[in-house]
């Protein structure tokens, strides 16, 4: 049985639209490798958390734990920050032209929320199924107004979903949602038995906090070198699949040599490259009664339940030390 890998970019800063994912399209062509992103169509910023976030370069999990990230000046720069903070515009429905790019390259475009992309983050796990229909309703108007297809992959911004989320997805005719992750997580099932709606974990990726890998590891300082080291690691490690998570406003400007690296290790191991939604229509079939997930509530993060199934859980440690 062949094994797959996917990158899912998460776009939801205008730099990630204007700047981010037209360098990773260009590298995806030379490579012909093909990646999923989940689009934003609304506005990134809530103003009145935004203000918060200036300076912070880390913080602290739930436990206590440091949870390794850049600012948001960091990530974005002087000016592409100030864009945000002040004129806020739209994510995905200001850049249709390159939607459209994405869809006919081949790559796969899924929705990341609705209106709000901070709002959604810092208050969706606890909204009505009223609220989330009328959130995903919007966003999937604004794709169709851009002129690309259907989605059939949600994941909910800052991994914050529902059981609410659940039930709307499966109204709306989804496929899956990518809201479960973990360092090492591996999983593509039916959310539970009454469901069916899959599934599909992000296991590579900084922990905790759910941060973009490539952040994650430069913010603790490591080099190109001793990233690429600790991904082989991850990749070797790797059951039967693999998701990597990160965003295309760093990702797509400051990481494109190291994406390459990455896409050549991949194949050197075997996987296949190829977006969520085709392993997600094709995993399940694979899956044994046991590996159902158990319905949860609560909002998002890892998903505890699925990290008891340690047969498609693998709690990889970290092979290179912090600095």
């Amino acid at each position: 049985m062949p094994r797959y890998f996917s990158f899912r970019f998460d776009v939801d800063t205008h730099r990630c639209m204007a700047r981010g994912v037209p360098n990773l399209l260009e590298l995806a062509a030379r490579l012909d490798a093909r990646y999923t992103f989940f689009v934003n169509m609304g506005r990134a910023v809530s103003r009145r958390s935004f203000a918060a976030k200036f300076f912070r370069a880390t913080a602290n999990g739930s436990n206590g734990s440091r949870v390794y990230s850049l600012s948001s000046m960091q990530k974005l720069g002087r000016r592409d920050y100030l864009t945000a903070a002040v004129l806020n515009p739209q994510v995905g429905a200001s850049y249709a032209e390159i939607l459209r790019e994405v869809e006919e390259q081949g790559h796969e475009i899924g929705l990341h929320g609705g209106r709000n992309h901070a709002r959604w983050q810092s208050s969706g796990a606890h909204w009505s199924t009223s609220k989330l229909e009328s959130e995903i309703v919007w966003g999937l108007k604004a794709l169709e107004a851009a002129g690309v297809s259907r989605p059939v992959g949600f994941a909910s911004p800052g991994w914050q979903g529902s059981i609410n989320l659940v039930g709307v997805l499966e109204e709306l005719g989804f496929l899956y949602l990518a809201d479960a992750h973990g360092v090492g997580l591996e999983r593509v099932a039916p959310w539970g038995r009454k469901h069916s709606l899959i599934e599909v974990s992000t296991g590579i990726l900084g922990e905790p906090g759910g941060v973009g890998y490539l952040e994650y590891m430069r913010a603790r300082g490591l080099s190109a070198e001793q990233v690429l080291a600790d991904f082989t690691a991850r990749l070797d490690a790797t059951r039967d699949f693999a998701v990597v998570y990160d965003h295309p406003f760093y990702a797509g400007l400051r990481e494109l040599a190291t994406i390459e690296a990455m896409i050549g290790a991949v194949r050197d191991r075997g996987f296949e490259v190829v977006p969520l939604r085709e392993l997600a229509a094709v995993w399940p079939e694979h899956l044994h009664e046991d590996d159902l997930l158990v319905p949860r509530l609560g909002s998002g993060g890892s998903t505890p339940q699925a990290e008891t199934h340690l047969s498609r859980c693998l709690l990889v440690a970290n092979p290179i030390p912090m600095h």
